[in-house]
Formats: structure tokens, C-alpha cells, sequence
């Protein structure tokens, strides 16, 4: 893309659904009313990464990847990077993000590769390298890829354990929003609802997750909630297990693959098996240990008892070989 500088602004959308605003249950007809058929082609691509159809997204998206159009390559770059995590291709994950960050599309979009990079480092909970780069969000970018980018802020404060920055972060981006942005407005909700469970405000968290769904199942977007399935363990199992075991379900089996792969880009440089042979409650135990929560912080979130925590903490402690809190973290997220 040299010289690209020197050509006129694109007036296609980087992450032309997200970009978005429509009442749920219409993300269907929204994306066949984009007119733009490389666009409407890349919408639908994100809506099957939306909807826990990894497989599709990638291969919608990958047509796209050496595009001449940055929007669309660089929306190509993220939809395939976090497709291929989810589906085990981590070298094809790594590869991608790596071509991001290099990306030259001069000023043709108000973004940068590097910049979209650092977005999918924190989607990824991956280790920060210097982030300064998301301090700001262009005022030029369309209206629903500035509230997405409130929620990557928000969960990297998260990440940080700045609870009370992430959440007002979470709150003023809800509060801003005049018309209905539903892809940015659920992970803004499941971020809310993840920060005041851990500052164990129980009720108001119960409120948001309740809000994200009611949002997202009209259009079948799991992926939210599939992506979070540690954090949401507790709540998914109350709210959507007892009436919708379909969905429950498709959230669960999306969370397996999620999950075990998001582990494995942590630990990619290594040549060690990472976590075998544990169950997704173990699996969903060590990794809120390893983060710091208590036992007794796990058994309320997960609505289980202590006992059932210490027992799940020392069945993972055998088949990994560990005996500490510290060894765990080193062993999950190297």
C-alpha cells in the first residue's frame, strides 16, 4: 500500500456492521441494505464471527485481507484473527496480527494497522506492549466503532484491575449513545456486568447481563457471551440455561473452542502441551485463581460451594503439576 497516502479517503466503514445502528432482531435486514457489495460481504462476514460461526467469518473475511480498500483490509485483519483463535489456527492468528500491525494506509481511514493491532491485543487479553496508541479514539471514525472501541477501553482497564475505570467507562459510553448500537452496546453491557460482579455488586450486574441478552439473542450473537464464559460462568447457567438450554448450549460448545485456544496464543511461544486434560470448570477455576480472586470470591460467582472450588483447585494442582497460586498463573499465562 506505499504511496497510499497520496490517494483520496475511502468512503467505506472499517467494521461496517459494528459501524451499525439497528433495533435487534433487524441485523439481517441492515446488512442486506448496505449497498456497497464489498461491504455488505465484509458485514456479513463479521456477523458470523458475531454469531459463533468462526469457520464462515474467516473465510468470508480472508478474501479480503490484501484488499486495496484499508476499511476493508483492515476489517479483514481483525475478523480473521480473532476467527482463527477461535478455531485453533494460532500460527494463521499470529501471522495476521503481525500483518496489522505493519499495514501502511497512510490517511486514508483515521486509524492506523498498529492501531487495530493493539484493539485485537486487548480483545485477546494478550500481554500489553505499548498501548498508548488507544489513549484516543478518533472523532472521525463512525459513531458505532467509537462506542466498540469504549468497550476495548473498558476491558483494558479490566485487565489492569482499574474496576471503577472500566466501569465508568462502560457507563458513559451507554449513557452517550442516542441511537441503538446493539453489537457495541452488548459488549459494553457484558464489561459492566463483569467489573460490578467483581466489585461484588451484585444486582446491577444481574441488570446489565439481562440487558445484553435481551439485546443479543434476537440475532443469535453468542459470541459475546461465549468469549466471556469464565467471567459470565454464574450467570449464563442462571438466565439462560433454565429457559433456552439450545442456546445454552451453543454458548457452552462456543466457550470450549474459545476458551482452550485463547490459552494456548498465551503460551504460543512454548513447545509445552498447555493445560491438558482439564474440564471446563476446572479450566474456568484456575484462570479466576491465577487472576487472584478468592475461593470464596469463585464459589459466589459460580453459584457453587467452597468446597466444590478447593476440589475443582486441586484436581487442576495434579494434572498440572503445580502446587501454588504463582505456578498456575506461570502455567496458564506464561
Amino acid at each position: 500500500m506505499s504511496g497510499a497516502s497520496k490517494e483520496r479517503t475511502t468512503n467505506r466503514k472499517i467494521m461496517p456492521l459494528v459501524s451499525q445502528a439497528f433495533a435487534p432482531g433487524k441485523c439481517k435486514e441492515i446488512i442486506e441494505a448496505i449497498e456497497e457489495p464489498e461491504e455488505r460481504e465484509m458485514a456479513v462476514a463479521e456477523y458470523c464471527l458475531f454469531t459463533g460461526k468462526a469457520e464462515e467469518a474467516a473465510l468470508r473475511a480472508e478474501a479480503f485481507l490484501a484488499h486495496a480498500d484499508p476499511a476493508l483490509c483492515l476489517s479483514a485483519h481483525i475478523v480473521c484473527c480473532i476467527s482463527n483463535v477461535t478455531l485453533g489456527h494460532v500460527d494463521e492468528a499470529q501471522k495476521t496480527l503481525a500483518s496489522m500491525e505493519t499495514l501502511d494506509v497512510g490517511n486514508r481511514v483515521p486509524i492506523s494497522g498498529k492501531y487495530c493491532a493493539d484493539v485485537v491485543r486487548v480483545l485477546l487479553h494478550l500481554p500489553e506492549k505499548d498501548l498508548t496508541t488507544l489513549n484516543d479514539i478518533p472523532s472521525t471514525l463512525p459513531e458505532g466503532v467509537r462506542y466498540f472501541l469504549c468497550y476495548v477501553l473498558a476491558l483494558r482497564e479490566y485487565l489492569r484491575g482499574e474496576y471503577g475505570k472500566a466501569e465508568g467507562i462502560a457507563t458513559a459510553a451507554l449513557a452517550l449513545s442516542e441511537k441503538r448500537y446493539p453489537i457495541p452496546e452488548i459488549y459494553l453491557h457484558v464489561i459492566s456486568t463483569i467489573t460490578l460482579m467483581r466489585r461484588e455488586h451484585l444486582e446491577e450486574a444481574t441488570g446489565h447481563f439481562a440487558a445484553a441478552w435481551e439485546m443479543a439473542l434476537p440475532d443469535g450473537l453468542i459470541s459475546p457471551f461465549g468469549e466471556h464464559y469464565v467471567l459470565l460462568s454464574g450467570l449464563n447457567k442462571k438466565l439462560i440455561k433454565p429457559e433456552l438450554q439450545e442456546k445454552y448450549q451453543e454458548i457452552s460448545k462456543y466457550a470450549d473452542r474459545y476458551f482452550s485456544n485463547w490459552i494456548t496464543i498465551h503460551n504460543s511461544h512454548t513447545d509445552q502441551q498447555v493445560a491438558p486434560g482439564l474440564t471446563k470448570m476446572e479450566s474456568t477455576v484456575a484462570t479466576l485463581f491465577s487472576r487472584g480472586w478468592s475461593v470464596s470470591d469463585i464459589a459466589r460467582h459460580l453459584d457453587v460451594s467452597n468446597n466444590t472450588v478447593k476440589y475443582h483447585l486441586s484436581e487442576t494442582y495434579k494434572k498440572l503439576g503445580v502446587n501454588r497460586r504463582e505456578q498456575l498463573r506461570d502455567y496458564l499465562l506464561r
